[in-house]
């Protein structure tokens, strides 16, 4: 992901991944956000958009995607950063050849200044240490 990426290692045990994913997926949920889980059976990957603040332009719309991955030590990677989906092929291909850094920058920007990233932390934290 990058530059534009939050990152941690939750040092709890991998098997709690498919949990911390659907308790990020409830809270995000519950303030309106539209939340995807790609791959449910293990949790690994978290897609988090909402309506107009993460519309970029030039036909892209943008989310914030977060990882888990288990570690060599066996505990949690925890990773947030900017993902962008095409919407229709032209501007993407215009969008990303020549304004990509900015329009990632950009709504990175928007990620920080909401605290998305942090946000999305505290709750796979608290969902990782919780019962442990």
């Amino acid at each position: 992901m990058g530059a534009f990426t939050t990152k941690k290692i939750l040092y709890g045990d991998v098997s709690k991944i498919v949990y911390v994913a659907e308790q990020i997926r409830q809270s995000f949920a519950a303030e309106g956000y539209e939340v995807r889980i790609e791959n449910p059976s293990i949790g690994d990957e978290i897609y988090i958009t909402k309506g107009g603040l993460f519309k970029a332009a030039l036909g892209l719309s943008a989310a914030l995607k977060i990882t888990m991955r288990p570690t060599k030590d066996g505990y949690i990677n925890f990773e947030a950063g900017v993902s962008i989906f095409k919407q229709q092929l032209v501007p993407t291909v215009i969008t990303m050849c020549f304004f990509s850094p900015v329009v990632i920058a950009q709504i990175w920007g928007m990620i920080k200044q909401s605290k998305l990233d942090e946000k999305a932390v505290a709750i796979a934290e608290r969902a990782v240490y919780q019962n442990c």
